[in-house]
């Protein structure tokens, strides 16, 4: 594996010296040698940037945007050292390393075991300072990436404690530093974010008004739902009409509520659930469950109430909270109608905390309200209430009733995730949340719609009959294979 060689020392530098003589060695800059190809310098380089700083500025410290990226941007980094004037050090023409006058001693911390850095609020006073692009790159990240991190700062537990905190270390050391003109910026930034000033004229990022007005959002999933949307128009959906048919609409509704409560783990035989809804019996010892597959098709079999989909911002969080209030009324400890106070997670998969779930809502709805009609506002809609989780139970159930609501409202077939889709429909929301990757879901979704208006819902049992010859009843493990051989004739593109 290729490496890189310091001279350290006089004997060194002449036992590298001879290694290059020998051709064992090539001298990338003086002092630095490596055994690499001449394809392997400049990976090597990028990954060894960190050892080549602190060889050749060894008392400097990582400063600017570099001391919070902790990499190189275009090969270019930016270090603070005792001097009295700027200058560049190239290494071969991978690397360059901008030297910047200032004080080496107040305000550091060691982030990588090689070289010192700037601390957490002497990055904020470094990034506030004006720049000029340097070989393409600002040294500065300037005024709303400090915002942010504010905001960043205040959703942590004591985060205002530690905005003032921050706030009296500026005020301390800002001018040992030669960084006074970053200081009254920032004193005024953290002063809007507590309301101890008005953010008028101070705020410029979205977050940081956001989160001064007490509607705080959650940036990273803001964010991913704008990639979202921009994938959603770049596709294609067509339109799937639905003729409405009052037994259809019924038996649609009660397989929609079936499979919706089953992945999520409301588990009934199929005869069960028919007693539970069509002769309104209770299974005996599992009250609470019978009423969620009550209650979802209460909701679905709603012509008009699947006709409801939100105008504004204000109207979207209603309509959650009253389809929530309605499917958890038989389960008083999950709090019916109530958004969450506690955070959640599935897995590796940590939601949006509960200040922040108002603000990711109504961000979340802006885009919606972008989108075109039908599919594309159908899984935003899901996604958004799937990513925000905001409450404490039943957050699937809810997400897949609001999207149906999105494609009824376009006269359009809703979609069931049957039980034997659930791995690759979850498979679509992780590869979304997780990656930012969204043609899975979007397929999976297109899909379903166009299988379940391939059904014969006129009559119950002949729908039945479709569905289970279809396996789709079935765990996935069962019965994949033989569904998939029915939905991979809806071919997706985008």
């Amino acid at each position: 594996m290729a490496d890189l060689f310091f001279a350290r020392d006089v004997a060194s530098s002449k036992a590298l010296s001879k290694q290059v003589q020998k051709g064992q060695l090539i001298r990338i800059r003086q002092g630095i040698y490596t055994d690499a190809s001449f394809d392997e310098i400049e990976p090597l380089i990028k990954l060894r940037w960190a050892d080549i700083v602190s060889f050749l500025k060894p008392d400097a410290i990582l400063a600017y945007r570099t001391a919070f990226e902790m990499t190189p941007v275009d090969g270019q980094v930016f270090v603070v050292a005792d001097t009295k004037s700027r200058y560049k050090i190239a290494v071969a023409s991978s690397l360059v390393i901008h030297v910047l006058p200032g004080n080496t001693q107040v305000m550091t911390t060691r982030t990588l075991a090689q070289i010192q850095n700037s601390n957490p609020t002497r990055q904020l006073l470094e990034n506030l300072l004006p720049s000029r692009k340097q070989g393409g790159v600002e040294k500065s990240l300037g005024a709303s990436w400090v915002e942010d991190r504010l905001c960043k700062i205040l959703s942590r537990r004591n985060g205002e404690a530690e905005l003032n905190r921050i706030r009296d270390e500026a005020k301390a050391s800002a001018q040992a530093c030669g960084l006074e003109s970053g200081l009254d910026p920032l004193v005024s930034m953290i002063s809007a974010l507590l309301a101890s000033r008005p953010a008028e004229g101070v705020l410029t990022s979205e977050l940081a008004i956001a989160t001064a007005r007490n509607e705080p959002y959650d940036q990273d999933r803001v964010n991913l739902l704008k990639q979202l949307s921009l994938f959603l128009k770049q596709c294609t959906f067509t339109h799937v009409a639905y003729q409405y048919n009052q037994a259809s609409w019924r038996n649609f509704a009660f397989f929609e509520s079936y499979f919706s409560n089953y992945i999520e783990g409301t588990e009934f035989r199929l005869d069960e659930a028919e007693k539970i809804i069509f002769s309104k019996s209770m299974i005996v010892n599992r009250h609470a469950d019978s009423h969620d597959v009550l209650s979802v098709f209460n909701q679905v079999s709603d012509y008009q109430e699947m006709s409801r989909t939100p105008g504004s911002a204000s109207e979207f969080i209603q309509i959650l909270q009253e389809r929530h209030a309605d499917l958890m009324a038989e389960r008083p400890d999950k709090h019916p109608g109530q958004l969450k106070e506690m955070g959640n997670q599935a897995g590796g998969t940590v939601f949006v905390s509960p200040k922040d779930v108002i603000g990711t809502l109504t961000q979340g709805f802006s885009l919606y309200q972008n989108l075109p009609v039908g599919m594309p506002r159908a899984i935003f809609m899901q996604f958004l209430i799937a990513e925000c989780h905001p409450f404490d139970d039943g957050n699937g159930r809810v997400s897949r009733i609001m999207m149906n609501a999105e494609l009824h409202a376009d006269e359009q077939y809703k979609l069931l995730v049957p039980t034997v889709h659930r791995e690759s429909y979850l498979n679509g929301l992780r590869q979304a949340s997780r990656e930012g990757r969204f043609k899975t879901l979007a397929k999976v979704f297109y899909q379903l719609q166009h299988y379940s208006a391939s059904i014969d819902w006129l009559d119950y049992g002949e729908a039945r009959d479709q569905l289970e010859a279809h396996q789709a009843h079935l765990h996935p493990d069962q019965g994949i294979a033989e569904f998939n051989r029915h939905i991979r004739q809806f071919k997706f593109t985008c």
